[in-house]
């Protein structure tokens, strides 16, 4: 009788250490995975903090530097009115890099107004474009009062040409443009 209860006793001790066993391993496994799960889910809030807090864009073009009127402003493709409440905006039809590169900017009423010191320009004055293609220096050559409705500055050019347009305060149907062309090499 001895012997059956210790045999007994050996196999009750041997299932209660394998489904503790049973038990912990599983709790392991539970464990890593949640490790895992979390882990994943940190390095998904980590590469979408990255993205927002670089202001990654892919409308973003670059930006327009103008050291006499203390300029400094990132360009974004397009012209809309919502594109313009933050930004310079790139004029669709026109060219990115090479030819005639048309910006436009709010002057005032609005947070940033890069275009209001554009009048202060002279002939001669530098303009820095900085793209993801290059950095080009340019010198104004022109600044105009035009219709609003006159696109003829934002035609096509085989030189390398900057045009600046915004409105003109008191003047609803004239617009404020700056040409500049690519500074001699």
């Amino acid at each position: 009788m001895n012997k059956k209860l210790f045999v007994l006793f050996i196999v009750l001790v041997l299932a209660v250490s394998i489904g503790f066993l049973f038990s912990y391993d599983k709790k392991v496994i539970e464990n890593e995975k949640q490790n895992t799960i979390e882990q994943a889910e940190e390095t998904e809030e980590t590469e979408h903090e990255i993205t927002e807090d670089d202001g990654f864009d892919e409308d973003i073009i670059g930006s327009l530097i103008i050291n006499k009127i203390n300029l400094n402003g990132t360009i974004k493709e397009g012209s809309t009115s919502e594109i313009l409440k933050d930004y310079i905006g790139h004029i669709e039809e026109t060219a990115k890099y090479d030819g005639n590169v048309g910006l436009a900017a709010h002057n005032r009423g609005n947070q940033y107004s890069y275009f209001a010191r554009i009048n202060e320009l002279e002939l001669g004055d530098e303009i820095i474009y900085q793209t993801k293609y290059g950095e080009r220096k340019y010198v104004v050559d022109s600044k105009n009062e035009i219709l609003e409705t006159d696109w003829s500055k934002l035609e096509g050019t085989k030189e390398n040409r900057l045009t600046l347009i915004t409105c003109i305060k008191n003047k609803v149907n004239q617009r404020l443009c700056v040409q500049a062309i690519q500074e001699n090499i």
